[in-house]
């Protein structure tokens, strides 16, 4: 029910939504985790079915770029169409595997952010610790055979994945800076953009990634990115396999972006609690 009532408020609000993004082109930025086939439904997966034909229509209906070509663009001036930009948060091997063909397929440039304690395989991520039969995320080698793909760039989603703004000052400091050498010293090449781990960002954090010469930080706040947009808080736009042909397609017009960006503040707003709450756990 919830479903199909967001779908419909999406559908009302696709004729303003997409004037607007024809009016002010942007940089869309679609946030993908895993693509692989999993027993029922899992938010960060999509399955390789379901990938193929989003890849397919949105190279067929937009033009598609890598993540920091966008944003250039998008800072240098005015656009004359709307752009979108694909990437993939935490290093998943599936993304090797299966996102990668594709990708390639459809000549799709993507960018993948992984997190330094995921490659060294010493951790996964926290959702699948406890449930995981086989191995989750890329290793260094495979990191480096994607990295070396058309179109693939590698960015940084800290060491260990925390909940940055919980951590002291130094930590989230390694976290967002130590991360980006060790992935540079791995691949021999920059590594120009960093995501924030679960989206958690704020000042703080923000202004460490910057600190850190990261050229962009991507979000998880929802919408479009157009010129006179902050560097460091790059919104995107989460796919899941719950977005068939036509929810792909009303996701690509921003016809989702008002309700997400309602949803988002209450978001914030828990966050920001949960914050202040483990901010006083530490002072008592």
């Amino acid at each position: 029910m919830k479903a199909a009532l967001r779908s419909l408020v999406a559908a009302i609000c696709r004729p303003a939504t997409r004037a607007s993004e024809r009016a002010r082109p942007g940089l869309r930025v679609l946030m993908y985790h895993r693509v692989a086939r999993v027993d029922g439904f899992d938010q960060l997966t999509v399955s390789p079915e379901r990938f193929d034909a989003q890849m397919r229509a949105l190279a067929a209906s937009r033009r598609v770029v890598g993540l920091v070509d966008g944003l250039r663009a998008v800072r240098a001036g005015a656009l004359d169409q709307p752009m979108v930009a694909v990437t993939f948060d935490d290093g998943y091997l599936d993304n090797l595997v299966e996102a990668a063909p594709i990708l390639l397929r459809h000549g799709v440039a993507a960018t993948v952010f992984v997190s330094t304690g995921f490659c060294e395989q010493t951790m996964v991520h926290p959702r699948y610790a406890a449930y995981a039969r086989s191995r989750l995320h890329l290793d260094w080698d495979e990191v480096a055979e994607l990295a070396s793909l058309p179109g693939i760039e590698i960015g940084s989603h800290t060491d260990t994945h925390p909940y940055l703004p919980r951590l002291p000052d130094a930590r989230a400091r390694e976290e967002i800076a130590g991360s980006r050498d060790r992935i540079a010293r791995r691949l021999g090449r920059d590594v120009r953009a960093f995501c924030y781990p679960s989206g958690d960002v704020g000042a703080r954090e923000a202004r460490l990634a910057l600190d850190a010469g990261y050229e962009f930080a991507v979000t998880v706040s929802p919408g479009v990115n157009r010129r006179g947009f902050d560097p460091m808080l790059v919104r995107r736009t989460e796919i899941t396999q719950r977005d068939d042909a036509e929810a792909f397609a009303l996701k690509l017009d921003g016809a989702f972006d008002p309700l997400h960006r309602l949803l988002h503040v209450r978001r914030q707003w828990r966050f920001e609690r949960a914050r202040a709450t483990s901010q006083g756990n530490d002072q008592s």
